[in-house]
């Protein structure tokens, strides 16, 4: 799979920012992970900042309100919603090197976060997770912030 860098924003899909991509698999283990899920999402190269100011930036201006930031070089992936600030996105992966797994369920999860299904919550074939979330969400809490978030989209419809 080669990842389709956008040159412009406005499409409905999920945008995913970062720096380093071209250096880096993570974004196309991501896109798999969207892709299962049928929803687009379009990839922003060279944007700056922190993963997570990132994906607050990629959430904040996503048409579905989901963004990813992504930096290849230090092997971060952040997920975020436009509702939440800044400094609490729902998922954290990395540093380092992370699992195809743990990332096509980042992937999955930005998708089922649009579409308002329960989030993946299953741990990496080593048994381990390697994703962090700066709030602990219990899976009723997940599915209450997506019910929430995905009235209010429909609401500014």
């Amino acid at each position: 799979m080669n990842p389709k860098f956008a040159q412009s924003e406005g499409k409905p899909a999920v945008y995913i920012y970062g720096t380093g991509l071209s250096d880096s698999s993570m974004v196309e283990k991501i896109l798999l992970g969207l892709e299962e899920e049928g929803v687009p999402a379009e990839i922003f190269e060279g944007k700056q900042g922190s993963p997570e100011s990132m994906a607050k930036q990629a959430a904040d201006r996503s048409p579905v309100s989901v963004g990813v930031g992504v930096d290849g070089r230090k092997g971060v992936a952040v997920l975020h919603h436009r509702d939440l600030p800044e400094k609490t996105p729902l998922f954290i992966f990395g540093p380092g090197p992370l699992e195809k797994t743990s990332l096509r369920n980042l992937g999955a999860n930005a998708a089922r976060l649009v579409k308002g299904n329960p989030m993946i919550l299953a741990h990496g074939s080593d048994g381990e997770s390697n994703a962090f979330s700066p709030i602990k969400y219990s899976q009723e809490q997940l599915e209450q912030l997506v019910r929430e978030a995905i009235a209010k989209i429909e609401l500014e419809r």
